[in-house]
């Protein structure tokens, strides 16, 4: 090859390359928008949105409680909203309507059930005491009574040294029973223990709600006589009037200097279950006391022992 031939290729050569890093730098540059775009602003960044948050109701007090507080949903709680749920607590306030506190709760803390009281204190009413008399299959009418049942007490007094003559009659009626036996209103029945398939023990015990004024006497009827538990109808409302039979004395005697509100007070539950029973009283053979807020100034209220004397064939018992 000639030597201009060598360096018309040369020439070519070089003029090749060039063109190739021309077209490469065109390839590789950004492309321009047009002029009417790239005259616009440019958009603003959107803001992610944030995932909803769930919230959980919780029941928490609007104020201090005191241990021993009846709770009044309206007045003492309140359902706040909680990034986390609260194992064990309360959502709603209805089930919480007349619970009692077992622990001093502090204003904004939780209801748990750990806090309330628990067991037959929670079916007592006001002026109520749970009672547990000795049951068998007959005294409980052949172990068909079941807690939350109506029953009427009825006792009977054998003839002896303070009872003049064998009696029967009704003692209390339309009384709560709170549980019979291994059963109770507050739970369900307790499991015997050992393999399964093994019967519970028969009743020994039945547990009612009385009137605190009521509980000596039946204290007394069940040590000195035997009771037996009628089992009631559900929708049976009658019971005995009281105000129709002289009223029974007590054992404590009423003091002479009471002022008139005093002996106004003589009637509460509390003050006459305090004043007590006798069993010579509660047999309805001795002579009428007076009931002590109706005592003349001054006066006594029978006391509860007798003397019984003997005239031939006849028995009198005079008080003393």
């Amino acid at each position: 090859m000639s030597s201009l031939s060598k360096i018309v290729a040369g020439v070519l050569l070089v003029a090749g390359l060039a063109l190739a890093f021309v077209a490469w730098r065109l390839a590789s540059a950004p492309a321009r928008p047009p002029a009417s775009v790239a005259s616009a602003p440019a958009p603003a960044p959107v803001a992610p949105v944030p995932a909803p948050v769930t919230r959980y109701p919780v029941v928490v007090a609007k104020a201090p409680m005191p241990a021993g507080t009846r709770i009044d949903t309206a007045k003492m709680l309140a359902v706040v909203q909680w990034q986390a749920p609260l194992s064990g607590g309360y959502q709603d306030v209805a089930p919480l309507e007349g619970a009692v506190t077992k622990v001093d709760i502090a204003a904004g803390d939780p209801l748990l059930p750990g806090l309330l009281a628990q067991g037959l204190a929670r079916q007592l009413k006001p002026g109520e005491r749970a009672v547990a008399i000795a049951v068998d299959e007959v005294v409980g009418g052949g172990h068909r009574i079941a807690p939350g049942d109506w029953v009427d007490v009825f006792f009977m007094i054998e003839k002896g040294q303070e009872v003049p003559g064998a009696q029967a009659r009704l003692l209390q009626a339309q009384v709560r029973v709170l549980a019979y036996g291994r059963a109770s209103v507050d739970g369900p029945e307790e499991k015997a223990a050992g393999q399964p398939g093994v019967p519970n023990p028969p009743a020994r015990t039945a547990v009612l709600a009385v009137p605190v004024e009521q509980v000596n006497e039946l204290m007394l009827a069940g040590r000195a006589g035997r009771l037996q538990l009628a089992l009631r109808p559900l929708d049976d409302d009658d019971v005995p009037d009281p105000g129709l039979f002289a009223r029974r004395g007590t054992v404590l005697p009423v003091r002479a200097d009471l002022t008139p509100a005093q002996r106004e007070a003589l009637t509460l539950a509390s003050n006459r279950a305090f004043a007590g029973e006798s069993l010579v009283q509660l047999d309805g053979t001795t002579a009428i006391a007076p009931a002590p807020a109706a005592s003349a100034r001054g006066a006594r209220p029978a006391g509860g022992r007798t003397v019984e004397i003997l005239r031939g064939d006849k028995s009198e018992r005079v008080r003393y």
